[in-house]
């Protein structure tokens, strides 16, 4: 909790009041030895659990200090949480990412077509053959729809899940009962045919957002009233000589990025008076980006130092201000003014197939990265005798 710690340093309490077991802390040579004997994975798990004991302590420790910060700042995570990943965003990123829900249609159109020319069976053994083909290959799409289905059932805390479940929840119920009980197993398109519907619908929903912009009150009722609270505003650093910034109240628009985990970019007014915005990032650890920005806050540091001995012109990396908020999400702080390397490549990239179409007066189709990817990587694979389909299989060296 890093604006837990600035709100507890700038209310004057004394931190080294936390009262950590000493077994969390340090282990003694006997304890030392014994480990030894132990294998990789159970002393990896016992890590684990003294690590979450110890932070667990901690917490309740700060919960004494400053309850009413605690709670905010769980609060303020749990809702940043919810609107990480929206149910609309869950459903259609899960049925993207499962590729090789295609290819077994592919192989039970297959399957059926053997079933169906083997003399050796009876046309009641192939009926019950081709209905049990269908289960098999089946099942696992299944299971992940029911997964799905799990979650976006459970009862609706907010307007945008209410909305979701009025929309597409008899949907995801019908493709999985058409994919479990399939009206005519030979033809397993006509039970395929509402998965892709839904896949369908669910990406025409999400490609309205190029830089969509959704209601606070909508995702999260609970953050859009979030008012006057005592949570440090997140990055910032505070010394005691200055006043501490908090949170008081959070914008009602929130822009979705049309980039492929959907950051929401959020604007929270401090007790200054002042915008502070950010981007919250969701399926990414941003650890490494945290401990990043670190280091050049410390070759900053560095380098002022020495300017100040030598009189040499002092040279300064920017940085921003990165909040991991979990394993897989996190605050990054806003930087205006800035064109990223990407915008640049795509305008010239654009920018040539101009050129090239203005010189054949044909259309240039722009390829995306994954395109151009695979347009390099297929025929090395290929000339390999590599498949395309099993990425563990592709040589370091291709």
């Amino acid at each position: 909790f890093p604006a837990v710690v600035g709100a507890v340093e700038n209310e004057q309490h004394n931190l080294t009041e936390l009262h950590v077991p000493r077994s969390y802390l340090s282990n003694d040579a006997d304890s030392d030895d014994d480990n030894l004997d132990l294998e990789d994975s159970a002393s990896d798990k016992i890590v684990n659990n003294e690590l979450n004991s110890c932070f667990l302590d901690m917490v309740e420790t700060l919960a004494k200090q400053a309850p009413t910060t605690i709670l905010q700042v769980k609060l303020l995570v749990k809702e940043l949480q919810r609107i990480n990943l929206l149910w609309d965003e869950l459903c259609l990123g899960t049925l993207v990412q499962h590729t090789e829900f295609s290819k077994r249609l592919v192989q039970l159109e297959s399957e059926i077509v053997k079933v169906k020319n083997n003399a050796n069976l009876t046309p009641e053994e192939k009926e019950k053959l081709i209905k049990e083909k269908h289960r098999i290959i089946f099942e696992p799409v299944v299971f992940v729809l029911e997964q799905l289905n799990q979650i976006t059932s459970a009862a609706p805390e907010t307007p945008h899940e209410s909305a979701f479940q009025e929309k597409f929840q008899s949907i995801i119920v019908d493709v999985i009962d058409k994919l479990k009980n399939p009206t005519n197993p030979e033809k397993p398109q006509e039970s395929w045919a509402p998965l892709k519907q839904l896949q369908i619908k669910l990406q025409q929903k999400v490609n309205k957002r190029t830089f969509y912009i959704l209601k606070m009150s909508d995702i999260s009722p609970v953050l859009a009233e979030m008012k006057n609270t005592v949570i440090t505003m997140p990055g910032l650093h505070t010394n005691k000589r200055t006043v501490r910034i908090t949170i008081k109240s959070i914008e009602n628009n929130v822009a979705i990025l049309p980039t492929k985990t959907r950051p929401k970019k959020l604007v929270f007014y401090g007790s200054d008076g002042k915008p502070y915005t950010y981007l919250f990032k969701g399926l990414e650890d941003l650890h490494l980006d945290e401990r990043i920005m670190q280091l050049l806050s410390i070759t900053n540091t560095m380098l002022a130092r020495d300017s100040e001995h030598n009189d040499n012109q002092t040279y300064r990396a920017r940085h921003y201000s990165v909040i991991p908020l979990g394993p897989r999400s996190g605050l990054i702080s806003w930087v205006d003014n800035v064109t990223p390397l990407f915008a640049l490549y795509k305008r010239w990239q654009n920018r040539e197939a101009a050129i090239q179409s203005a010189k054949t007066n044909k259309a240039v189709a722009v390829l995306r990265p994954s395109e151009l990817f695979y347009s390099k990587l297929n025929p090395l694979l290929k000339e390999a005798g590599i498949s395309t389909e099993n990425r563990k299989e592709w040589p370091v060296s291709i």
